[in-house]
């Protein structure tokens, strides 16, 4: 009796994730994995496998992933004929889940090995769409002033490389590099146009923090950051190609630690009458309340001798879209806005702020 107590909670929590996921995180975003992750809600023996490292975030984004990744390095099953990431003439996502499930129960070891030692570390350039606008009135607010960039969660860097790009935003609004290999196409909605800048704001010096961030020159790595691409999303997978090769050219500086622990230092490090714009996108959505609060006093205390910004793109627990924020800390206050909502992959971005 008491064995199937403990194991009961475990599994319904996982279930419940895993609805979640396929009724908000991949509805209108990916046909495939919301067919998947309904179905194994349902199935005990893979909610099972999904529990055994159930302290892990986005624990289905994980799981799926690590599915992927197998079919990736080519291990063969009829389960392919369903991914289009490696057959464009996928069949009807109705019919896959037996063949999901046979793949899964034949390869449990492997896929249970694959989540333990990897974590969701999506790096996805679209979200530089969303995050630009928010960049500009940063931008705007320092004099035009080449800005001092620390991202946190920078995984492998290539959001950190935003200026690099070239987006479209649709009726002709187009900013960033022409020639650039990274093309980002964002729909605006809405009746308020964001502050696209006619050229993209100066980076004068760039820097990640990462728990753990990924080097693009190892071919694991990479092939790990296509398997965390949704397989039917394949615009996502044809952004993060030239970005990862853009980055492999000119690595940006990563640093590892917790954003916590080093933050205090490079900002002290940062000249005093440089604008300083710390950003994170996807990267506290699943974290607790305390590193946010945490995150708040440390910049509030480091602004007692200096201005910074805060440029934020989350989902808030109470949102049924995330939001791109931006806060202004200066003399120990801290000014806070929702600047937008917008598509978790940078679809989409609707303007809140006139």
């Amino acid at each position: 009796m008491s064995e199937s107590t403990g194991s009961a909670l475990p599994l319904e929590k996982t279930a419940r994730l895993f609805h979640y996921f396929g009724g908000t995180i991949y509805a209108d975003r990916s046909p495939l994995y919301m067919n998947l992750a309904l179905r194994v809600a349902e199935d005990s023996e893979l909610l099972r496998l999904a529990a055994s490292v159930e302290e892990k975030a986005a624990l289905p984004n994980l799981f799926f992933a690590a599915v992927h990744l197998l079919l990736l390095k080519g291990e063969h099953h009829q389960l392919a004929a369903f991914y289009p990431s490696l057959n464009n003439s996928s069949k009807h996502y109705d019919y896959v889940y037996p063949y999901f499930r046979s793949f899964v129960l034949e390869h449990q070891e492997k896929i249970h090995e694959t989540m333990m030692t990897h974590s969701v570390q999506t790096n996805e350039v679209g979200r530089c769409a969303v995050l630009v606008p928010a960049f500009e009135l940063v931008a705007a607010q320092t004099k035009r002033q080449p800005l001092t960039m620390i991202e946190i969660g920078s995984s492998a860097g290539l959001t950190l490389l935003w200026d690099k790009y070239h987006y479209r935003y649709g009726e002709g609004l187009e900013c960033g590099e022409p020639n650039s290999p990274v093309k980002i196409d964002c729909s605006l909605r809405g009746e308020t146009h964001p502050p696209i800048p006619r050229r993209l704001p100066k980076v004068g010096s760039r820097t990640g923090i990462d728990l753990s961030p990924i080097d693009v020159n190892d071919a694991e790595n990479v092939q790990w950051l296509r398997a965390l691409v949704w397989p039917d999303n394949q615009k996502r997978a044809r952004q993060l190609e030239p970005a990862i090769r853009l980055v492999e050219q000119a690595p940006p500086r990563i640093i590892t630690g917790n954003a916590l622990d080093l933050l205090p230092n490079l900002i002290d490090k940062v000249p005093g009458k440089a604008p300083l714009c710390i950003y994170h996108s996807f990267t506290l959505t699943l974290v607790s309340k305390e590193p946010r609060e945490k995150l708040h006093s440390l910049l509030t205390t480091a602004s007692k001798k200096r201005d910074l910004f805060l440029v934020s793109m989350e989902w808030a627990a109470n949102s049924v879209t995330p939001l791109l924020g931006l806060a202004k800390f200066s003399y120990s206050v801290r000014t806070e806005r929702i600047l937008a909502r917008c598509h978790s992959h940078g679809e989409w971005l609707e303007w809140m702020n006139d």
